[in-house]
């Protein structure tokens, strides 16, 4: 089977480690792999794997833009016989659809993964998804009702729980980074949260947040791991409060949450957060907002806490409630581990994700 992932954009977020993740899992299993996507950070991620990483600009939006596009995926999966497109969002799906325009079409399926729209508004766009693509996959039962909210086909959707690597986010291949650099002691209770520096994931509630929580208790330290537009903003919310660090964005996630000792998410949308099934795999209890898909992977008070998003009292009263119990922290970042174990196994995503391109690929 040879397959394409197609990504847009050049930084690094949930969606596309999990491409990075999927892709090596499938190659690994004898599948001719490539993923097509602008270069500087995906290129570097899969050199020396199996996966062959084949450089692209469709970062666009714009029609001349999406047919230019589709023109250059045409000739890549002309020139590399490829048998199925797997795009990972509206626009890559757009240009995939428009590759079939040719005197000689392409006879593949495209398979698109909708990880989660931009704004909520975007969904009564859904049901054009039935023209771009001969199947969906999404990442949650929350994402799937969206999707069928705005007339995407029942159908068409199926729902297949992206996973983690257990082996590298696990305590045992793992050191606590963070600790290190800034010379925190053991005994100091450290969270994160780990997510780009934008509007929805509302890090000026986790600032906050965190100034109430530290005035409760001074042995806490509040990390912000990550980059974005509202860098300059947070860090000027933050002035003064030294127990709040911003790392920047960071590439040993692994070794960053080995580093903390509870793991917050405090967005006003979510589908199915990567972020908290690595926490989770990491043995990290979770505070998380009652958004998308978060109920479906945090158990309120066994591996964590849902909290109302945009109540910063409700935050902190969670990240007290885990500073105060040692023992139950630790017991829910055991149930976390177990839960993400259970549920999120990585090789078992790709089996699920391999059967699916196959069943495609024939029944097109």
């Amino acid at each position: 089977m040879k397959v394409a992932f197609l990504t847009m954009g050049k930084d690094i977020g949930g969606a596309k480690q999990d491409v990075l993740t999927l892709s090596q899992k499938i190659a690994a299993h004898g599948h001719d792999v490539f993923v097509i996507a602008a270069p500087g950070v995906m290129d570097r991620e899969l050199t020396g794997t199996p996966v062959q990483f084949i450089p692209a600009e469709f970062y666009v939006r714009r029609p001349w833009g999406l047919w230019k596009a589709s023109r250059y995926l045409l000739r890549v999966v002309r020139e590399n016989n490829i048998e199925l497109v797997n795009p990972q969002g509206f626009f890559t799906a757009i240009i995939a659809w428009l590759m079939r325009f040719s005197l000689h079409r392409p006879h593949i399926p495209i398979v698109t993964t909708i990880h989660m729209f931009s704004s909520l508004n975007f969904y009564k766009y859904a049901r054009l998804l039935n023209i771009f693509s001969d199947k969906i996959i999404t990442e949650s039962n929350c994402e799937r009702v969206r999707l069928e909210s705005g007339g995407a086909k029942r159908n068409r959707i199926e729902v297949i729980n992206n996973s983690v690597d257990m082996q590298r986010f696990s305590q045992e291949r793992t050191t606590p980074v963070l600790r290190t650099e800034y010379s925190i002691e053991s005994s100091c209770v450290v969270f994160g949260i780990v997510a780009r520096l934008s509007p929805e994931k509302r890090h000026s509630d986790y600032i906050e947040a965190a100034k109430i929580a530290h005035h409760r208790f001074p042995d806490t330290r509040f990390f912000i791991i990550g980059d974005g537009p509202l860098r300059d903003t947070l860090q000027a919310q933050a002035a003064g409060h030294d127990y709040i660090i911003f790392t920047g964005a960071r590439r040993d996630i692994p070794n960053v949450l080995r580093s903390l000792d509870c793991f917050v998410l405090s967005s006003e949308v979510e589908s199915l957060p990567l972020s908290i099934r690595e926490a989770m795999s990491m043995s990290l209890p979770v505070i998380a907002t009652d958004v998308g898909g978060n109920r479906e992977i945090v158990a309120e008070n066994i591996t964590g806490y849902l909290v109302m998003p945009k109540i910063p009292d409700q935050l902190a009263e969670a990240m007290s409630n885990v500073i105060a119990d040692r023992l139950k922290r630790e017991a829910m970042g055991k149930a976390a581990r177990k839960f993400c174990a259970d549920r999120f196994n990585a090789d078992n995503w790709a089996v699920y994700t391999e059967q699916k391109f196959e069943k495609s690929i024939k029944q097109h």
